[in-house]
């Protein structure tokens, strides 16, 4: 594993409060299985600009440093007007901001170059207690039940105790809530009668037994904070070995991040989790490196602040013509959105033990 990626991994674990003595039992010390590194094009389109437009603002996130992932050599190869590289509030990550006073008619673009290194992580909480103290006022948001889409609503919070009755350490919650959303809910991958493409609702989960990655996870974060477990929603796109080399576009992936005393914030993917088979030990509590991170949370204020207040549903960016949003969602007939993202990729490096299961993608 070479100099970078071992600092990457120390900047992860002083961030998720694991380095202290490898001896102390309350501390669950994740295990490393692959780390990946990639040379990434990322452009985000943004089309029918109608004539006459007075004014275009666009915010597009882009790669940036985050829990097992370190960004090299970011550089902005091409965007309209005035630009600059905001970093978003409460670690939202970092985005390229363009105006553009009376845009041509059509069509612009904001591209963007870097190298991303990532490391596959797996937490074994499958069978662990977290015995360090844990201090719910210390979390804030994160354990707030009354935001939109993901609040604790009464169906959540029955559910939630369905899946964990008397029990009450953050470990074995979790694990037990993971498991109780695959169980009531499937991805349209897995089941193509669930809604593809939505505003990513707890609620909508549950009345449709499932939907899009944000739906799912949506429907764990409301959960998770009924039962007083910090989570908190990751965003971005995953860049499968398949795609290397072509320009394609990723759509977007999310995923959620939950605190574990004595472990700090572990990463999972439901829907990769779900999808994996069943006899794969790294099936939970886990994250692959194929993938990209971009920002955290929703219903979130931008920076500069957008016209339409705070976000909650976002794919690959937002975007404002004459103070109005463009939909970020496919149209009713599932023609794209106007806001759109392509990607390509060189991988320069792969690292992963022989005859290791691989991380759910």
């Amino acid at each position: 594993m070479n100099t970078q990626i071992k600092t990457l991994l120390i900047a992860s674990l002083i961030s998720a409060g694991a380095l202290r003595s490898h001896a102390d039992p309350s501390v669950i010390l994740p295990d490393f299985k692959e780390d990946r590194t990639v040379a990434l094009t990322q452009t985000v389109y943004l089309k029918e600009i109608p004539e006459g437009t007075k004014e275009l603002r666009m915010w597009v996130p882009v790669p940036t440093d985050r829990n097992w992932q370190r960004v090299l050599n970011l550089k902005v190869e091409s965007a309209p007007g005035e630009w600059k590289i905001v970093p978003q509030a409460n670690g939202a990550g970092d985005f390229v901001y363009a105006e553009v006073k009376n845009p041509a008619p059509g069509e612009t673009r904001v591209q963007i170059s870097c190298v991303v290194e990532r490391v596959g992580v797996h937490f074994p909480l499958e069978n662990t207690l977290s015995g360090a103290s844990f201090q719910p006022q210390a979390f804030g948001k994160t354990l707030d039940t009354k935001v939109p889409l993901m609040g604790a609503d009464h169906n959540a919070t029955q559910l939630a105790n369905e899946a964990c009755g008397e029990e009450r350490d953050l470990a074995k919650q979790s694990m037990l809530l993971l498991k109780k959303v695959s169980e009531v809910a499937d991805h349209y991958s897995k089941d193509p009668t669930k809604p593809h493409c939505g505003i990513g609702s707890a609620e909508d989960c549950m009345n449709n037994g499932g939907g899009c990655c944000t739906d799912l996870h949506s429907l764990f974060i409301s959960m998770a904070r009924a039962r007083q477990v910090p989570s908190r929603m990751q965003y971005g796109y995953r860049l499968l070995d398949g795609k290397e080399g072509s320009e394609y576009n990723p759509g977007y992936r999310c995923w959620v991040e939950y605190f574990v005393p004595g472990a700090g914030w572990v990463p999972t993917d439901i829907v990769a989790a779900d999808n994996a088979d069943e006899s794969n030990p790294y099936r939970w509590s886990s994250l692959s490196p194929y993938r990209v991170w971009l920002w955290e949370g929703r219903s979130f204020e931008l920076t500069p602040e957008a016209a339409a207040g705070p976000i909650d549903t976002m794919t690959c960016g937002w975007a404002e013509i004459d103070g109005k949003p463009v939909n970020p969602l496919p149209f009713l007939d599932g023609s794209p959105s106007n806001l759109t993202r392509t990607v390509s990729y060189k991988i320069l490096t792969h690292n992963r033990p022989e005859n290791s299961p691989k991380l759910p993608e």
